[in-house]
């Protein structure tokens, strides 16, 4: 069982990034970049110990409400996912997830804005090989129409949409998107083209993440998500993998009757006010937050605040 009897609300950690757009820092609640580039990133919710490409940068997220205010999340229980936004106003590298016992990163994708036109890649497209791919981003300077033309394009995004993306699935986020994404905690990342930018020459992972794409996923049971949900307008599951899935409550006011993994709850339109058994329950969300729950035997209410939507992940302990 976790540490925690309550929701707990977490301190986000900013990254800035190159790429980084200006949507996160408008956010009530988040942080402007101090200095240099914007804020790119935004981790939310993290067990994992520091960021992938800057062993300096703390990733753990800190509790800042309730008895345990202060408390490094880490202390208090280990979470299988991390939680992130990403604010891309550039196109970012094409890349993909390891496919071992030991290390494997299951994502999902939901679009909380987009700008008109704006696009991602999630696959391979149609006819498109593993081996025939890795031979083009292996070629010397391979032509970018070429490479995005093997990927499958998801055109003219919109707030709402959903991706799923499994372990060595090649994907890529396009430009003009602010996206919530959840993923298993291991934070290994291939990358397999970036558009022959001169930053990342000799910095791909083409072996790496070629063998990734070669390997066939593990067929594990897929987590059940043990809600017991009432009262919303309609229910829908997005996301089925064994560490985490994703519920997508609809509805002014939500009763989650019990719940038998902790779960993460997420403000995806706009601010929700969450209720239960004690005076620690009591948490507000502002838009694009999410909050870390117990399981619980004991009854608890989302109102969505007029926003008609939430976010309910549970997580395989």
């Amino acid at each position: 069982m976790p540490g925690f009897d309550y929701p707990l609300l977490l301190e986000p950690i900013s990254v800035p990034k190159v790429w980084a757009g200006s949507r996160l820092a408008k956010i009530p609640g988040r942080h402007a970049a101090k200095s240099g580039n914007p804020i790119g990133e935004s981790w939310d919710v993290s067990t994992w110990p520091t960021a992938p490409d800057d062993p300096t940068l703390c990733t753990v997220t800190r509790i800042t409400n309730g008895p345990l205010a202060g408390t490094p999340l880490d202390a208090v229980v280990n979470v299988p996912v991390v939680v992130k936004l990403i604010d891309s106003a550039d196109k970012l590298s094409v890349q993909n997830h390891p496919v071992l016992a030991d290390a494997h990163k299951d994502e999902a994708w939901h679009i909380l804005a987009a700008d008109a036109g704006a696009y991602l890649f999630v696959g391979l497209a149609d006819g498109v090989s593993e081996q025939e791919f890795c031979d083009l981003i292996r070629s010397p300077d391979p032509p970018e129409e070429a490479v995005l033309g093997c990927l499958r394009r998801a055109s003219d995004v919109k707030p709402g949409s959903h991706f799923n993306v499994p372990t060595g699935t090649v994907h890529a986020l396009g430009p003009g998107l602010l996206t919530f994404e959840i993923s298993e905690q291991t934070q290994v990342t291939y990358r397999l083209y970036d558009y022959n930018r001169e930053r990342s020459r000799g910095k791909l992972d083409l072996d790496a993440g070629c063998r990734a794409m070669m390997t066939p996923r593990p067929d594990k049971p897929c987590l059940e998500p043990g809600l017991d949900i009432e009262g919303a307008d309609r229910v829908e599951t997005l996301t089925e993998f064994p560490t985490f899935c994703i519920i997508r409550a609809a509805g002014e006011r939500i009763t989650v009757r019990s719940a038998k993994h902790m779960h993460l709850v997420t403000a995806t339109k706009g601010d929700i006010a969450l209720s239960g058994p004690t005076r620690d329950w009591h948490v507000r969300l502002g838009f694009s937050f999410t909050s870390l729950l117990p399981p619980t035997d004991e009854s608890y209410t989302i109102d969505t605040d007029g926003s008609g939507e939430a976010l309910i992940s549970p997580l395989r302990a």
